[in-house]
């Protein structure tokens, strides 16, 4: 939406520079305008004047419309790379699951791709580049730009934590019914394996993964659309 204004306004400065176009060259507007210099002294000035504005106008009009189109495509195309993965394949998910592309927490804590269905909750975060990290037994470490490797956080811990805090959250909201909150990572689960708290799931999986998740008992559609909205409203 936001590259949408971009692009109609460019859309109408082409219009314009078209109209102008049209109006300078294929009508007697041109003609008129080189006959300005026969009605007196300061009419030749006037008239350069003008028809230096006719046949620049057009080109003007135009240039201003490229920008705008091509200021919208870019818009259009960084807001796409902003778009987690799961979000960006949302209709080829199943039937009954909703993709969040990313929500908020209280605490700052923000998570991506968040699909709420008959499952419950299940979220999916990425790991980091393969080229870019090492790992012994649950230690990750990873190479900066300067080259060195250095420590970070245990990709899959960490979804686990969030599946936690996205947890309690619901629950503070959701007083009588616990939500079921899958925490998953996008990668390959022969190269990284799961862990009891948190899968592993290739990108292309990740439909039948979640049409494989069991349906949570009690999670009925008008429950259903409680949890939904409570998610949104941290979108």
């Amino acid at each position: 939406m936001a590259a949408a204004a971009p692009a109609v306004i460019g859309a109408a400065w082409l219009g314009i520079a078209g109209a102008a176009a049209w109006l300078v060259f294929a009508t007697p507007f041109l003609a008129r305008l080189l006959d300005l210099g026969s009605y007196g002294p300061v009419a030749p000035v006037m008239g350069a004047m003008a028809l230096a504005v006719a046949l620049t106008a057009p080109a003007a009009f135009a240039v201003l419309g490229i920008a705008r189109l091509g200021g919208a495509v870019g818009h259009a195309r960084a807001a796409r790379r902003a778009t987690p993965p799961v979000a960006r394949g949302a209709k080829l998910l199943p039937d009954g699951c909703t993709v969040i592309p990313r929500v908020s927490l209280p605490d700052g804590r923000r998570i991506p791709d968040v699909v709420v269905g008959p499952h419950g909750v299940a979220f999916f975060e990425s790991l980091p580049p393969a080229a870019a990290t090492r790992r012994t037994g649950e230690r990750w470490e990873a190479r900066f730009a300067d080259r060195t490797w250095r420590p970070i956080e245990n990709p899959l811990q960490r979804a686990a934590r969030d599946a936690e805090r996205l947890r309690r959250h619901l629950e503070a909201q959701e007083r009588d019914f616990v939500v079921r909150v899958q925490a998953a990572v996008l990668g390959d689960p022969r190269a990284v394996g799961r862990t009891d708290a948190c899968a592993v799931v290739a990108l292309d999986d990740v439909p039948a993964w979640l049409a494989a998740l069991p349906a949570q008992r009690g999670l009925g559609p008008g429950r259903l659309a409680r949890v939904r909205a409570l998610l949104e409203a941290l979108a």
